[in-house]
């Protein structure tokens, strides 16, 4: 059966916090879904050949056409981004990019429902709001209906990379002045920050209804 919403992350971390926010949203729709690491796929950006303009089909020997195969029977997207330097995340770009392919003439993702999410180090929420809304512009661009938007923070690498407590360019310090031990609790989850939870739970139900709906109309 193929996916009424497709859940596309450009977060590479495993079992990231970006991915399961994703996750949320799609298993609370009650929707037949699927989910997409965009970091897993060879997904590059739009060459502006304009070979897809006769019959909205990109012409690169990549990962995107089975991709947007995907995305064109699809009736809801949930978009989750990281932000590292404060800005989205380049597979995401790319996957967004790549969209123009679907626009030409007829605007195949017209209607269709989204939530927008996007994650990063965050206590100071650098870059979240403005790589949320460049996401939604382009959404917007493509004709579908941003239902949601969700900001969510997460780790930085200097947690994990084994060098954060010592290194001269770490973000540790400026995350936590003063104390750059890492220890378990400077690490959070997205399960913890429980409005966004809840948010994420409430956009899935309403993606959900509205597109059964569609069809008891």
């Amino acid at each position: 059966m193929n996916a009424q919403i497709l859940g596309i992350s450009g977060s590479p971390v495993k079992n990231s916090n970006t991915n399961r926010l994703i996750q949320a949203v799609l298993d609370a729709s009650g929707l037949n879904a699927e989910f997409v690491k965009l970091s897993k796929m060879n997904v590059r950006g739009c060459v502006a050949c304009l070979r897809c303009a006769g019959d909205n089909l990109c012409k690169q020997m990549d990962d995107f056409p089975k991709l947007g195969a995907k995305v064109r029977i699809a009736e809801g997207l949930v978009i989750g981004a990281y932000t590292p330097y404060g800005s989205m995340d380049s597979f995401t770009k790319a996957f967004l990019e790549r969209l123009f392919s679907l626009r030409h003439r007829v605007g195949l993702n017209r209607g269709k429902l989204a939530v927008v999410i996007t994650t990063g180090i965050g206590r100071g929420r650098q870059g979240l709001h403005e790589a949320n809304e460049q996401i939604t512009r382009a959404l917007h661009r493509e004709g579908m209906q941003v239902i949601g938007n969700l900001e969510a923070i997460g780790n930085p690498p200097c947690l994990s990379c084994g060098y954060g407590e010592t290194c001269p360019m770490s973000a540790i310090p400026f995350l936590f002045p003063g104390d750059v031990t890492i220890t378990p609790e400077k690490f959070t989850r997205v399960e913890d920050q429980s409005d966004l939870w809840k948010q994420a739970q409430e956009l899935g139900n309403q993606m959900g209804a509205a597109i059964r709906g569609r069809y008891s109309s």
